[in-house]
């Protein structure tokens, strides 16, 4: 086989050069071209395709702004005619800045999504009945494979945890975690500097499809100026924006605004336990289940 490999000076990552290592072991001949960025992906694609290719991988990052995401999606619409008026294959190998929340996942992503696109590339050209057996599977290319979708998959719950107060939080999010774990649910617990910065945090933890909701937890005290209200309800209005979101339930464990110390330690088992059990409850709500009725 022939494959054209074409990647961008645009990406921060030499995308190509993953892809030839990728292939260095195989029978493949390969021709590798460089273009400025994703948009002129497709005509590459094409040419090396007239020239003999029997198939093309189209490598290209795109950026974390708007404009990218528009470009990124012309691009793609050229590589889909390019493929029509060639009857040949191009595997588009796009990974986006907003994918990751560092360069090292970024990179990870990069390097997992190349090397199994490689796979992908030789086989349809190959011996493309072997993708048969992997249908229905969840395979994912990027990250790590989901699976195929079963019945019976325990609940995960993401709890974040404001430090702030954290005499009072720290029991706030072991209380969470018992009650979830008490009824069969799993938890990723992760903790932030206040009850201001849960949203950032919630936000990553919903993108993760295997998580079902997520708990937030804090306790704002009282000051001498409305510090307070500003915290909870700016905290408050954005939690619930996620989880319309991302059509995941996102409870508020925050306790505020307008309490004192003492009335803080006082609800702060109440409002771990109440956030965690309306988690569980909706979780088990939208996924259709019977409810387990409490004791008492």
């Amino acid at each position: 086989m022939k494959i054209g490999i074409i990647d961008t000076t645009f990406s921060r990552v030499d995308m190509g050069k993953i892809a030839l290592d990728e292939l260095k072991n195989g029978d493949a001949e390969v021709v590798r071209s460089t273009v400025p960025g994703i948009k002129d992906l497709a005509v590459e694609c094409k040419r090396l395709l007239d020239a003999g290719c029997d198939i093309a991988m189209a490598l290209g990052m795109v950026g974390g702004a708007p404009i990218d995401v528009q470009c990124a999606h012309e691009a793609s619409l050229g590589i889909q005619q390019a493929k029509l008026m060639t009857g040949k294959h191009i595997i588009e190998v796009f990974v986006h800045e907003n994918e990751a929340w560092s360069d090292a996942e970024f990179l990870e992503i990069c390097e997992n999504r190349v090397r199994k696109h490689v796979h992908n590339a030789v086989l349809l050209v190959t011996d493309p009945q072997a993708l048969i057996k992997n249908a229905g599977n969840g395979i994912r290319q990027g990250k790590e494979d989901e699976g195929p979708v079963g019945k019976g998959r325990p609940m995960t719950i993401g709890i974040v945890v404001s430090l702030f107060n954290s005499d009072l939080t720290e029991d706030m999010g072991a209380k969470a975690v018992e009650v979830v774990e008490g009824a069969g649910g799993r938890t990723k617990l992760l903790t932030v500097p206040g009850a201001f910065d849960i949203p950032l945090v919630a936000k990553k933890m919903l993108m993760d499809k295997n998580v079902d909701a997520v708990v937030a937890l804090g306790a704002v005290v009282k000051g001498e100026t409305a510090h307070d209200e500003i915290v909870v309800k700016g905290a408050a209005r954005k939690l619930s924006d996620l989880s319309l979101e991302f059509r995941k339930p996102v409870t508020l464990g925050i306790i505020g605004h307008g309490a004192d110390w003492e009335e803080a330690e006082e609800r702060a088992e109440e409002y771990a336990e109440r956030a965690a059990k309306a988690a569980i409850s909706l979780v088990r709500t939208l996924r259709g289940e019977d409810e387990v009725e409490e004791e008492g």
